[in-house]
């Protein structure tokens, strides 16, 4: 996935446009081919982008062996020449017009075909922010103690979420949610040997051990996650809607922020 330079396409119509509505009059055959060397320029920047665009490179292909034409004329006429029409300089330079007219219909035509959408925005997130680095949620002293793991899996739950992949992004935030639960039981349940247990029940369980009340807020969270939300998303018959997926993004996002009260910061933000 690409984000698209909206005003690159746009610079490209304000240089197409203009030449192809250009007349040869001898007096502006250094125009022309400077306004063709700009067209090609940017049909270059464009098909490194959009690689299939079939119909636009063979009229592209066309105004190139047109430029080159006008750069031998160039190179054969005496420059006080090059302001002066005649037959050859007309064929040559009307031809470049002629192509990039046909250039400006095609190209119209099949960017028609691309598949650019339009995402929608989720709430009061910046789409951008959703798709690039969904992890700056959460604040960040939080990120200096929920481990790569789990900012990778919040990252990933943001971009399908702004994406309309609900389910996918609730799946995601369950991992995240599971890898900083593992992290807060290690902290605060001391296990020996600290090792990862098989299932939310089991880490609620043994959280529910400790009579601390900040704990029990934190049991509360999971539980609700637990039972409302996660064991529904394991269903393969279960398919979250985009509002559904939202609201467990940032419920999921609070449960995070709470238990990351507990765990220490990592040794390695700490040698920093």
């Amino acid at each position: 996935m690409e984000k698209i330079n909206l005003p690159f396409i746009y610079e490209l119509g304000l240089k197409l446009n203009p030449l192809a509505k250009m007349s040869y009059a001898g007096s502006n055959s250094v125009e022309i081919w400077i306004g063709a060397e700009d067209v090609l320029s940017s049909m270059d920047l464009l098909f490194k982008k959009f690689p299939t665009l079939p119909a636009c490179r063979t009229k592209v292909s066309e105004l190139e062996n047109a430029r080159d034409e006008a750069v031998n004329w160039f190179r054969v006429t005496e420059h006080p020449e090059w302001r002066k029409e005649n037959a050859v300089a007309n064929e040559i330079f009307g031809k470049i017009i002629k192509i990039a007219k046909e250039l400006e219909i095609v190209l119209s035509a099949e960017l028609h075909t691309l598949a650019i959408y339009h995402i929608t925005q989720k709430g009061i997130y910046s789409t951008t922010d959703l798709i690039e680095h969904a992890e700056g949620i959460l604040p960040q002293h939080v990120l200096g103690k929920i481990g790569q793991m789990a900012i990778k899996e919040v990252r990933e739950s943001g971009k399908c979420l702004a994406l309309d992949c609900a389910t996918a992004s609730a799946f995601h935030m369950m991992r995240a949610t599971e890898e900083v639960m593992y992290r807060y039981y290690v902290s605060v349940c001391k296990p020996k040997p600290a090792r990862k247990l098989e299932n939310w029940g089991a880490y609620i369980a043994e959280l529910s051990k400790l009579n601390q009340p900040k704990v029990k807020e934190v049991v509360a969270m999971l539980q609700q996650i637990k039972d409302r939300h996660r064991n529904l998303i394991m269903h393969p018959e279960i398919v979250l809607t985009i509002d559904e997926a939202f609201t467990l993004f940032e419920i999921a996002q609070g449960a995070i922020i709470a238990m990351a009260d507990s765990i220490p910061v990592s040794s390695k933000k700490k040698s920093k």
